[in-house]
């Protein structure tokens, strides 16, 4: 406990903890010294720092928190607890992934939004130079859903939505894309999965939703599916090109009496 340098005499091994004590006791003097100009100088920066800064032991508990944390959490660091400043980050982490992922998706069916959906397309996009199998892009537009609302009522007509999502998740690959462009407006992206593939995959997706029927007040109620698809290349300049096309099959589609896949080329290089 001693802390003051002590004489140095006596035999000679005494004369040489004394010295050795000595030296530890001026070394450990400059290390605090040295500590605390250090930790002067990091509450400093911190204290004029915009983000939220906080020090704890290793127990957790709070040794120092800034200006801008106090404010973060709204209690001065006197009144923090570890537990509480854990809680309140854990709560702000959850907050943020939850206002991102509503960002992202539709709240109905919880697939990707058009939003998030337009931005996958991008990316496709940018990857077309270099795939050896053209990406497709497959556009669903229900037929006769809006009798379904009408007759059935919008709880049915939402039931439907959902039960169709999962139809069109469980048809595809891990891989792919699936979103609700709209209101009965369905978008998917088929990374490096060629024309032939895609547009067997669009027959199965077209027969499956014939067949989805849902039972209600003794009447059966259901949709079928205009399809438009189409390849996505390195000349295309944009996603609108690309969406343009597919919704031009979708509504060909239409034309031809509904319940049907078309296919749309795209346009040649050169």
């Amino acid at each position: 406990m001693r802390s003051d340098p002590v004489d140095v005499s006596g035999g000679k091994e005494i004369r040489r903890v004394a010295e050795i004590f000595n030296t530890v006791t001026d070394e450990r003097d400059e290390v605090l010294i040295s500590l605390a100009e250090r930790e002067a100088f990091f509450r400093s920066l911190t204290q004029r720092a915009p983000i939220g800064i906080v020090q704890t032991d290793i127990l957790g508990r709070i040794e120092f928190a800034n200006p801008a944390f106090e404010s973060i959490v709204d209690r001065p660091a006197e009144e923090l607890t570890f537990n509480y400043l854990a809680n309140r980050i854990h709560e702000a982490d959850r907050e943020e992934e939850r206002l991102s992922w509503e960002a992202t998706h539709d709240s109905l069916t919880q697939l990707l939004n058009r939003r998030a959906f337009n931005a996958s397309l991008v990316r496709c996009l940018g990857e077309a130079g270099r795939q050896e199998v053209r990406s497709v892009l497959m556009l669903i537009d229900l037929d006769y859903f809006k009798p379904v609302n009408d007759e059935g009522g919008h709880l049915l007509g939402d039931d439907l939505l959902k039960r169709l999502a999962d139809l069109f998740k469980d048809s595809v690959r891990q891989s792919d894309t699936v979103a609700r462009l709209g209101g009965d407006e369905f978008g998917i992206i088929l990374p490096a999965c060629g024309i032939k593939r895609a547009q067997a995959l669009a027959e199965r997706i077209r027969a499956d939703v014939e067949a989805l029927r849902i039972e209600h007040d003794g009447r059966s109620f259901g949709v079928t599916t205009s399809i438009g698809l189409t390849e996505l290349t390195p000349q295309d300049s944009g996603p609108r090109e690309v969406m343009a096309r597919a919704d031009e099959g979708s509504y060909i589609a239409k034309s031809r009496g509904r319940n049907t896949v078309v296919v749309v080329p795209s346009p040649p290089a050169g």
